[in-house]
């Protein structure tokens, strides 16, 4: 090797930045377009919200103020301006979000939380969500100091791709909350929730039994396992599980001692006077430890807590469950098929997605069912026919591009196939009446809650909907079962601290509370035979399966004492057997059991009682704000993005190439829903003095999503230039571009496209320094262009891979791109011509080892009409820098080789790439350390291909040829930047020297590579 170049990756990477847009002008609107939107404001909050929630917007207010009451001075923080609160009907499933960036905001979903999920808890979910988000952002927002000036300067600074200097600035301005570990941040914010607001997760029986079990098969995870990119159950649970334990301990501990208060808040406030990831340490201010050994302590604690409970729950006989499937593979909803040996789940992999699974119980067999893709996880619901030949399920899905919402889908059991049911409706806990016409089900709509029958045959027709029960103020309806005669449903309707199983008479509507007891009851369902019904109900501290004989004379029997949890229950159609999904420290798993064999428990199942440590004054708090009358809104009326957009931030950047330095400025606008983005960067670069900049403005308000856009950027054409004596010299040009775009996505789960037209002018010129080689000399290069380019395009694209958690990478699925050009004078164009390429991107997972993918690659790009000495197309290169721009890309990838090392009017590329992990870790340096290791993989590729075509395009267009290795670290570096840096060689196996003095045309090349997290 004769010289070692270090190559794109970090140099084309950069020069490609000069104009690429942020991830906040590409980021979708975070309100739903099409529905009128209000805006209302109180004392401390700005509050954005689709107009059909108007009715709920008392309480929102309400759980606003008062969190900001009671957290405000929990934290000894106020935020400088108003905090902007959006509150969304997009979702079929409760969540939320907050970010400080680029001002404290907050999103509400209307929506419940599914039983499946640790968020569940009936009662004022919203009110729980609130302070546990409003938590975050008073943890985040707070600063002092170096920090807080850079912020005061600069805005909530954002870095811009391959940019190092506003990426130092972001972390220099950034507050010392956003940059503390994650699971810091849930921790302190799952703690709030609990304290403030009942239940909340540190009182809840489901993350009681995670604890337990990881406790109770050694599987505790040590400190440098608590990020979100842990690939192992609980996922990304283990920030909220793990953060919140080592929080009650600082809480259980210090807010006690020498009556301290609430050592949290005390301890957030050290933190927010730190700087950068000077974090570890700020715990000693209130506790004489630093956060890695508390974290220990707390673990400890926990494990001997656990012990207590377990040794207590062991005193009793335990009831048997047997794991039937793989300790990854995450069960939930099974139900049996009509032989009595199939059972149907929703199974949930490491990629993210559930799948409908069906089990053979005699043959030990699970077929994966793949015509039967499901969504987000845990999140499914299957209600079988009365036959048990069809299984219903749910399915959340996006529709449009802002709206997920339920859809109910039936799998023939015959044949596995499945067949679309509903899109409307938004039905969840689907129950299919004894005659199998009918279907009972759960809406949400509007933030109100009904227990629904529609006929099967017109689901998702709301006009054929009879609304039975409409749920009252603060309480959730859950799992309706129709009655053995199909004359009633039995239904839960629990609210905070107690749970109903309530039976309606459908002729009358009247109904009856059959149990109601101060816990949670989950999944009722009748025996085929005797009529018995079973629910599950964590009565004891632990989810178990209970009985009742009768509805009229309801005393429910416990049938299980398990150590973890038993949920979702099901008959076999001979109502021998019973199914359910189990759970230990690997997850929910599915079981079968004898059920004549489980006769009820003889003695009462031992008691484990929740035993939260509520400091005094946080109670009377509490107390003192939900007795205060809601006084705090000020005004009304309709929300108008345009009078809404603000100045977010603005940065310096200063990239470093092989072409010397780029900098400048750069400044970003939006209002609220991120309905309008702008963004303006300018600069310029010293190897010619030309300027660098662009302005983007996005309107994602409506359909299509429009964009226009302006550029200007220096472009580099490797030894283009040919003169008599056979030398080479580089032809630079100055691309000025101005556009408009109008996109319109087609999103869904499991796959996306859209669509995406525009017109684009560009106008090059040479820049006339890059001419002075060779000027004067006799050239035998022809038709340089020098002009202004005007051109129509359409491009259509398509991607269905899925990202897997474990490898980091895509390893199913294709990535297809077709774009078209045209250009002509009636455009104002001085080349009449057309253009179009394709690319293809096919992710093949290889069977006989886990993780191992391959990568297929094609590209085919032809044009015909003027032609110029740069071509249609280019081939070379390792990035292209015209790539963040829309319209067509003539830039072909080629590694190896310089860009455009090839030029012509057809390029025709293929390629294939072998990827393996190397080393798997997984795992932090240590708790508070400011970066995670993933996994380190390997990467052996070739890449081929050629441009041909033109009279100007000369001899030099025969077969290039290029191979390869890469090695990669993934790492989340300073727990922000997921990234996988790492190091290349490749050997251009075609590449020829074009001049003696030229020692950059070496074949064999050493590179940095950077990509992303998910990555191949």
């Amino acid at each position: 090797m004769k010289t070692i170049k270090v190559f794109s990756a970090v140099v084309s990477f950069l020069i490609a930045s000069a104009i690429i847009i942020p991830a906040s002008v590409h980021a979708q609107a975070t309100m739903p377009i099409g529905v009128p939107l209000k805006q209302s404001e109180s004392d401390h909050f700005v509050y954005i919200y689709e107009e059909p929630l108007d009715h709920k917007m008392s309480d929102l207010i309400k759980s606003c103020e008062d969190a900001h009451t009671i957290l405000s001075p929990l934290f000894n923080w106020t935020p400088k301006h108003k905090t902007i609160v959006m509150y969304s009907d997009a979702q079929d499933i409760h969540n939320g979000w907050a970010t400080v960036y680029p001002r404290p905001m907050m999103t509400i979903y209307a929506s419940d939380a599914p039983p499946g999920s640790t968020i569940y808890e009936p009662g004022n979910y919203i009110r729980r969500t609130v302070f546990h988000e409003y938590a975050h952002l008073l943890c985040m927002d707070a600063q002092y100091g170096f920090d807080a000036t850079l912020t005061s300067i600069f805005g909530r600074v954002l870095p811009y791709e391959g940019d190092p200097l506003s990426f130092t600035l972001m972390l220099l301005a950034a507050p010392p909350g956003v940059l503390a570990p994650r699971w810091y941040q849930e921790g302190l914010s799952t703690w709030a929730e609990t304290e403030f607001v009942g239940p909340g997760r540190g009182r809840s029986t489901r993350v009681d039994m995670m604890m337990r079990m990881a406790v109770a098969d050694n599987r505790v995870l040590s400190g440098n396992e608590w990020f979100p990119e842990f690939p192992e159950w609980p996922y990304g649970n283990v920030t909220y599980l793990y953060g919140l334990k080592t929080f009650e301990y600082i809480h259980d501990t210090y807010s006690f001692e020498n009556d301290r208060g609430n050592a949290p808040g005390t301890v957030s406030d050290a933190v927010a006077h730190s700087f950068m990831f000077s974090f570890d340490n700020r715990a000693r201010l209130v506790t004489g430890k630093p956060f890695s050994l508390l974290a220990r302590e707390a673990m400890v604690a926990e494990i001997a807590r656990q012990d207590e409970r377990i040794k207590k729950l062991k005193a009793e006989p335990m009831t048997a469950t047997r794991r039937l499937t793989d300790q990854r593979l995450i069960v939930t909803k099974p139900r049996f098929g009509p032989d009595g040996r199939s059972i149907y789940f929703s199974g949930r992999e490491e990629s993210d997605r559930n799948t409908l699974f069906r089990y053979d119980t005699e043959r030990n067999n699970l077929v994966k069912l793949t015509s039967a893709r499901t969504t987000i996880d845990l999140f499914t619901d299957l209600a079988p026919s009365p036959d048990h030949r069809a299984i219903y399920y749910t399915r959340l899905n996006i529709q449009g591009r802002d709206r997920v919402r339920n859809e109910v889908y039936r799998l023939d059991t015959a044949d596995d196939r499945s067949q679309l049911i509903a899109t409307q409706g938004r039905y969840r806990y689907p129950a299919i009446s004894p005659d199998g016409k009918h279907m009972a089900a759960i809406v949400t709509r509007e933030g109100i809650q009904s227990l629904v029958v529609v006929p099967l045959a017109s689901a998702g027709d709301v006009s054929t909907e009879k609304t039975i029960v409409t749920a009252p103020r603060h309480y959730t309806l859950v799992d309706p079962a129709f009655t053995p005669d199909g004359r009633a449903i039995v239904y839960v309707q629990a609210r905070e601290r107690e749970s109903q199983l309530r039976r309606v008479d459908l002729r009358s509507n009247k109904g009856n509370i059959v149990v109601s007891w101060p816990c949670i009851i989950l999944s009722p369902v009748f025996h085929p035979r005797d009529g018995h019904l079973i629910f599950v109900s964590d009565k004891n501290g632990v989810y178990n399966l209970y009985r009742i004989a009768s509805l009229s004379n309801a005393v429910p029997q416990a049938l299980t004492n398990v150590l973890g949890g038993i949920f979702n229950p099901d008959f076999s159609p001979d109502g021998t057997l019973i199914t359910a999904a189990a759970y230990d420290s690997y997850g929910y798993y599915l079981t079968v059991m004898d059920y004549d064999a489980l006769a009820p428990v003889r003695n009462a199942l031992p008691i484990i009682a929740v035993d939260w440590k509520h400091f005094p004054s946080n109670r009377t708090t509490t107390e003192i704000v939900e007795g205060k009358a809601n006084s705090h809104a000020v005004s009304h009326g309709d929300y108008n993005s345009f009078t809404n957009i603000k100045f977010n931030s603005w940065a310096p950047w200063l990239t470093l190439s092989e072409d010397g330095v780029m900098g400048g400025f750069s400044a970003a606008f939006s209002d609220p829903t991120e309905f309008q983005n702008l963004y303006i960067r300018a600069g310029i670069e010293s190897h010619y003095g030309t300027p660098i900049g662009g302005i983007v403005y996005r309107y994602s308000g409506l359909y299509p999503l429009l964009t226009v856009y302006g550029a200007t950027q220096p472009e580099y054409y490797n030894d283009l230039v040919k003169a008599t004596d056979n030398t080479y010299y580089d032809y630079d040009e100055e691309v000025r571009t101005a556009g408009i775009a109008a996109t319109i996505p087609l999103i869904r789960v499991d796959w996306e496209t859209d669509l995406t037209v525009g017109y684009q002018i560009a106008d090059r010129s040479p820049i006339d320094e890059s001419t002075d080689d060779y000027r004067g000399k006799s050239l035998v290069t022809r038709n340089l262009f020098d002009g202004t380019e005007s051109s129509l395009w359409a491009r259509l694209s398509f991607f269905n891979a899925t990202a897997f958690g474990r490898s980091h990478s895509f390893e199913d699925g294709r990535f297809i791109t077709v774009t078209g050009e045209w250009s002509d004078d009636s455009l104002g164009s001085d080349v009449d011509r057309t253009r179009f390429r394709g690319n293809w991107y096919e992710y093949v997972k290889l069977p006989w080892a886990e993780n191992h993918v391959i990568k297929l690659e094609g590209v085919y790009a032809a044009g015909s009409g003027d032609e110029t000495a740069q071509g249609l197309f280019g081939l070379g290169g390792y990035v292209s820098n015209i790539n963040s721009l829309p319209g067509l890309d003539r830039n072909i990838i080629l590694r190896g080789y310089p860009m455009n090392y090839q030029v012509g009017d057809e390029v025709i590329k293929g390629g294939v790439a072998y990827r393996l992990p190397l080393f798997r870790r997984y795992k932090n340096v240590n708790a508070t350390s400011p970066f995670y290791i993933n996994q380190i993989f390997g990467e052996v590729y070739y890449e081929g291909g050629r441009a041909k075509g033109g009279s100007l395009s000369g001899s030099n267009d025969s077969w290039l040829n290029a191979a390869g290795v890469e090695v990669n670290l993934s790492t989340t570096l300073l727990r922000i930047l997921p990234v996988s840096p790492g190091i290349g060689v490749v050997y251009a196996f075609d590449r020829d020297k074009r001049n003696q003095d030229d020692s950059s045309d070496d074949k064999l090349q050493l590179y940095i590579s950077i990509k992303a997290t998910v990555n191949f």
